[in-house]
């Protein structure tokens, strides 16, 4: 313990306080920008990209990809390798 601090900070106190986010949601845009590259950059399937992310369901996946982009996986590659 450092001498002076009077309370543990906790990483998800800290990292909510200096980008207003939780852990959470920066480890799961941190996922959505990996996915979106691996959508861009290779030819593997929806499915494939989910279980490389660690995603075992990946309807879930699609799901959350969605939610944070505005465009399922599919509709997201076929929008950006026209």
């Amino acid at each position: 313990m450092v001498i002076g601090v009077q309370y543990p900070i906790y990483l998800n106190e800290a990292v909510k306080r200096t980008t207003g986010l939780t852990v959470s949601q920066c480890i799961q845009n941190e996922l959505i920008i990996q996915a979106k590259r691996l959508l861009f950059y290779t030819n593997k399937s929806v499915k494939e990209i989910a279980f490389e992310l660690g995603y075992e369901d990946y309807a879930y996946f699609t799901r959350l990809f969605t939610k944070a982009s505005k465009l399922s996986p599919t509709q997201f590659r076929k929008k950006y390798l026209k």
